[in-house]
């Protein structure tokens, strides 16, 4: 953590919660951005910050119920300081006024859509001592940037300066409202923000010390076809994304480039082509399928079938041929047969997925699919699941294994808080890596001998004349 790069002393200290994906720790970075601005300071705990702010997730089951009871933790605290609450994310937009009703300690209520209303809603709260909220969605035909958001952007946050790895959000919100998911209820309608002010954040991220940087949307590929129909970018060519991808991928000191999470629907042959044209890209891609089934799709309402992704995996090994790719898969869907389940675990070993994220199916309020009957024991659900993880780690146990031996250029991200002289980074297909060192290696990109494996990380040795 450092401390904020402003000519005025800090008066005020905020500790923040962050809670789910990676699009929340992006938003996180940008809420303590603005409070910067503020003149605000990180604090390391909640007992020492006169804020304390909760950026949540309701993609889990029962994530309602954590922040009720980590705010009754902060009830107390607050009945014996002065302490501000405000609580931002998914949860805020889908709770709103339900929670602040349920839960009237908490001063500022806001949701992701909202962030950029952060300083008004404290400065309200601070001047008339109410509960304040704004929830809601940016319009989707409104797409445009301003001078004020590009200064926002491109300002330093409380944390990550020298840190080797960001996240960076490029776009807000989906359209394709699979019966599953809640994002297009927490975070409305997919809007991009303008590649100026991406392109201003990167920048200020790389020189601040990132080498990494990891561009987030909940369908990432279909990044800029708003901004398109508005005519605020062309619609010819490669595409925005890929086009935005080749931009960022120019910055001077930049090393590595990712992104997440890619809609196989939206995967083009352009952007499996800059796989192979741009090295910063690197050797990996996470391409959630969820299922192997194409009747189980589509009760999904996933919009691709299972040859149109193998279309998009054979484009990518067409690029680069030892491509490791990981997947999104949930068991258990309701209606989904033994056979359809078996259908999953065939294409799971036909792709041969380097690993995987494998959830059983829960139901999700105000979703499509908790309606549906069919719903499934648990008991099925979770012996699909260990099965799943069965063949999936055996899959991923023979890929770390054949790295024993190999070279492989590794960026390091951080020094082992527990075992001081031992460093973590990641391949270019993203595969974790332990060194042991007697100097920083952290931000470097150096060559690693790979002398043993397991099923979550590799161990090997710096080449000494590197």
């Amino acid at each position: 953590m450092s401390e904020i790069t402003s000519p005025k002393t800090p008066s005020r200290k905020v500790h923040i919660e962050t809670w789910g994906c990676q699009m929340n720790m992006a938003d996180s970075e940008r809420m303590l951005a603005l409070l910067a601005q503020q003149h605000y300071a990180l604090a390391a705990s909640a007992e020492e910050a006169d804020l304390v702010l909760l950026n949540t997730c309701h993609i889990r089951e029962k994530a309602r119920h954590k922040v009720v009871s980590r705010l009754g933790v902060l009830r107390e605290l607050k009945a014996t300081k002065g302490l501000t609450i405000a609580v931002a994310g998914c949860v805020a937009q889908a709770e709103g006024a339900r929670l602040l009703k349920e839960v009237p300690e908490i001063d500022v209520l806001f949701g992701p859509g909202k962030i950029d209303e952060l300083p008004r809603l404290l400065d309200q709260h601070l001047q008339t001592g109410k509960s304040c909220m704004a929830v809601g969605f940016k319009r989707a035909d409104k797409p445009a940037t301003s001078p004020a958001d590009l200064a926002i952007s491109a300002s330093p946050a409380l944390s990550g300066k020298g840190e080797v790895s960001r996240f960076v959000n490029i776009q807000q919100g989906c359209n394709n409202y699979c019966t599953f998911c809640v994002v297009p209820f927490t975070r409305g309608r997919e809007v991009s923000r303008h590649p100026e002010e991406i392109l201003a954040e990167c920048r200020s991220l790389v020189e601040a010390g990132a080498r990494e940087l990891t561009v987030l949307g909940q369908n990432v590929n279909s990044y800029g076809a708003d901004l398109a129909e508005a005519g605020v970018l062309p619609t010819s060519g490669a595409g925005p994304f890929v086009d935005l991808l080749q931009a960022v991928a120019q910055l001077p000191g930049l090393e590595r480039l990712r992104f997440t999470t890619s809609n196989p629907q939206s995967f083009t042959q352009a952007l499996a082509d800059l796989f192979q044209n741009q090295p910063k890209l690197g050797r990996y891609l996470h391409l959630p399928v969820q299922s192997g089934n194409d009747r189980v799709l589509t009760r999904m309402k996933r919009k691709v079938t299972v040859a149109e992704y193998r279309e998009r995996i054979a484009w990518l090994r067409a690029a680069v041929p030892d491509v490791a790719i990981s997947t999104d898969l949930i068991v258990g869907f309701p209606g989904e047969t033994e056979a359809e389940f078996e259908d999953t675990l065939s294409l799971v070993e036909e792709v041969d997925f380097s690993f995987a994220y494998t959830f059983k199916y829960s139901p999700r309020k105000n979703t499509p699919a908790a309606r549906y009957e069919e719903q499934l024991p648990e008991s099925v659900k979770e012996d699909r699941l260990a099965r799943l993880n069965a063949l999936q780690d055996r899959l991923t146990i023979r890929h770390n294994l054949a790295e024993i031996g190999q070279v492989r250029p590794v960026l390091f991200h951080y020094e082992s808080a527990k075992a001081p002289g031992f460093y973590y980074g990641r391949t270019e297909h993203f595969r974790l890596v332990r060194v042991a060192a007697d100097r920083d290696l952290v931000g470097q990109v150096l060559p690693v001998r790979i002398n043993a494996g397991n099923k979550t990380a590799l161990l090997g040795e710096l080449i000494r004349d590197a």
